[in-house]
């Protein structure tokens, strides 16, 4: 029999884009078997639209009466989607605001298939404005984002996976529910048990056309203050390692991001760190992935100088 594929889509006041995403999934040469929409308290007319779709698409809706974040909704969809899933089915992931090409879920479930070692693929993507004008051909080169990085890369919270771009395998879910409230975005999460537990593919192929609006969960936005990025780090460290034996992280995984942690922890509390460059230039590649030399360099001597010297010097927040 072959495979099924599940889609969580998350929803929250989406009424201007949400009609346009789901005549693009009645479009898909690939149809979806089943789609969990989480509406997330709306207020607006979003669970109108999702209704007037129901006859169209395999659409279950479950209206949560809080609004509780996009990592909470669709985590709730994935635990919907558990219940009836097989392992050698595929799980989709829909945000209300995209437009999906016809070929996305056939080209996704092609390279799965014929990678069984890989646990996650995902796509490219053109980018386009609030009104449909394409910005950008390739979201990956517009955000600077590398097709490949380590699993230590990973570690130090780099992600280049995209949800809404990517398809994994079924069997992924008990590994990845429950998603931890410590990781700050729920793909970061997703591509890191994808990582561990096989491959995860990257396919040169756009799979949808990703929509930029000012109001998106996940976007380009705005630069996270200094202090802050450091915290949110320490704490996905501090979640890491309480979680490796779940993860199944080697030893040196183990001590990387003890190092890790307790490099942020000094750069949050002290100045003049540059005993540390040694290990910061050592492990380059990892921190800084897809960065050219010259900006590796950068990033090194100014993650050295840490964040009571940024602050009062370089007016950093």
């Amino acid at each position: 029999m072959k495979p099924r594929i599940f889609a969580a889509l998350a929803t929250y006041n989406g009424e201007r884009f949400l009609p346009e995403m789901l005549r693009s999934l009645c479009q898909v040469t690939r149809p979806l078997n089943r789609i969990i929409a989480i509406d997330d308290a709306s207020s607006d007319a979003t669970v109108s639209i999702l209704e007037s779709f129901q006859e169209k698409l395999p659409l279950q809706i479950i209206r949560r009466k809080k609004n509780g974040g996009h990592r909470i909704a669709f985590s709730d969809a994935f635990h919907e989607i558990q219940q009836t899933a097989s392992p050698e089915d595929f799980v989709a992931i829909l945000d209300q605001d995209d437009i999906c090409i016809p070929e996305k879920f056939s080209l996704l479930e092609n390279a799965l298939e014929e990678n069984p070692a890989a646990t996650l693929a995902f796509g490219d993507a053109c980018v386009i404005d609030e009104n449909g004008k394409q910005i950008a051909s390739s979201w990956r080169k517009l955000a600077g984002i590398s097709s490949h990085i380590s699993t230590i890369s990973r570690l130090c919270g780099t992600n280049n996976v995209n949800g809404c771009l990517s398809l994994f395998r079924a069997s992924l879910l008990p590994k990845i529910l429950p998603i931890p409230d410590w990781i700050p975005v729920y793909d970061e999460w997703i591509s890191l048990c994808a990582a561990k537990s096989g491959n995860i593919l990257a396919i040169e192929n756009p799979v949808l056309n990703y929509r930029l609006h000012g109001k998106n969960s996940i976007g380009l936005g705005p630069q996270i203050a200094m202090s802050q990025s450091l915290k949110i780090n320490i704490r996905v460290s501090n979640g890491l390692l309480q979680s490796a034996k779940l993860l199944t992280l080697t030893p040196e995984e183990i001590a990387f991001v003890s190092e890790y942690k307790n490099f942020l922890e000094r750069s949050l509390s002290h100045s003049c760190n540059f005993h540390w460059i040694p290990w910061l230039w050592k492990n380059q590649c990892e921190l800084y992935p897809g960065c050219s030399a010259s900006r590796r360099l950068k990033k090194i001597f100014g993650a050295s100088l840490g964040f009571p010297f940024c602050k009062r010097f370089l007016g950093k927040n």
